[in-house]
């Protein structure tokens, strides 16, 4: 499978307006609005990858939406699975050919949903577009990941944004609870072509091939995205932050 990379990860927050990072720890930046899904964002730029803030607007936009093929499987349709609980919903894995993505997932007889036009619109009328493809396979214990192709050239999306990136911060680790590990692992290593890099007792560590972020996959009485480990460039010494359902570990470099 073609070249594959974490690009962001979602964290619902109740009442995002009046969030902010205890310290100011990450700085928030204006994202915009998803008309047809009824939420919009906050975007929190680190070295590797960001975190997208969602909170809903329209609710009733989202309810109606979630009945749809697509909306079962869109990133904010976990927020209503978990009955609107704050935490870490899901991820998204980057591309730069979704369609070809598509071709290859579909010679495996991975069901996928899109790609989907996507854009968000900020308060100054500023547009940013990308199209997003989703596995469709009901059969899965955590909501997996999906992909994103960014309408502009990687080259030109990284020097835009390249002055709001915190580039002390760097996510290492993301930790994901399944009900069935096993199930789960073998899931990532054929939907994602992902590597096990390690395996113990009570967890299984994946990777990416072209990337460096590992994901931990543990035994756990619920499924879903517990925690994110970052490096603090910055610190001397590790810490833990629960912020809103998700716990953020950072370790000194």
């Amino acid at each position: 499978m073609q070249y594959l990379k974490l690009d962001h990860m979602i964290h619902y927050i109740h009442q995002l307006d009046n969030f902010k990072y205890p310290g100011h720890l990450f700085k928030l930046h204006q994202g915009g609005h998803h008309e047809r899904l009824g939420t919009y964002n906050r975007l929190a730029y680190l070295n590797n990858a960001y975190i997208e803030l969602l909170d809903v607007y329209k609710p009733d936009v989202l309810l109606k939406m979630i009945k749809t093929d697509e909306g079962r499987v869109s990133f904010p349709s976990k927020i209503v699975q978990d009955n609107y609980s704050q935490g870490i919903k899901t991820l998204a894995f980057r591309t730069q050919d979704i369609h070809q993505l598509k071709k290859d997932l579909e010679t495996r007889n991975i069901e996928v949903i899109g790609p989907i036009d996507m854009h968000r619109e900020n308060v100054k009328g500023d547009k940013t577009s990308w199209k997003l493809l989703y596995i469709a396979d009901p059969d899965y214990r955590v909501k997996p990941p999906f992909f994103i192709q960014w309408s502009e050239a990687e080259e030109v999306r990284n020097a835009k944004l390249e002055p709001l990136q915190q580039k002390e911060f760097t996510i290492r680790t993301i930790n994901i609870h399944s009900t069935e590990r096993e199930h789960t692992v073998k899931k990532w290593e054929y939907w994602f072509d992902m590597e096990k890099i390690s395996e113990t007792k009570t967890y299984t560590a994946l990777k990416l091939k072209n990337d460096d972020v590992v994901y931990h996959i543990y035994d756990g009485e619920h499924s879903g995205y517990k925690s994110v480990t970052l490096r603090d460039d910055k610190t001397s010494s590790s810490y833990t932050l629960i912020i809103r359902g998700a716990s953020y570990q950072f370790e000194a470099d």
